[in-house]
């Protein structure tokens, strides 16, 4: 069994408070400036929720290394709709994912 099967993990950690995005929703990846991006499915590394998205205008220097049509895995707290405060907990998604 992979380490990573979700089915490994009795909860799921998911680094913000706000609720997981559909499939479809647009959101501003804040990290290495890659920009809006539309969410296409999730993944789970280590215990961690996070997202596979598509960049809309991804700029130059990631068309460059990764193509223009490239997904990207990021975690909600790169994501500047869905970064918390410092003092926020962590929102359990065990219970939303089934």
């Amino acid at each position: 069994m992979s380490k990573d099967n979700p089915s490994n993990y009795f909860e799921l950690e998911w680094s913000s408070n706000k609720g997981v995005p559909a499939v479809g929703t647009l959101v501003s990846v804040k990290i290495n400036s890659i920009g809006v991006s539309k969410v296409l499915k999730y993944f789970v590394e280590h215990g961690f929720l996070g997202m596979i998205v598509k960049p809309l205008s991804p700029p130059p220097w990631y068309i460059k290394q990764n193509g223009a049509d490239a997904y990207c895995h990021v975690y909600a707290s790169e994501c500047e709709e869905l970064r918390m405060a410092k003092e926020e907990k962590k929102l359990d998604v065990s219970k939303q994912l089934g």
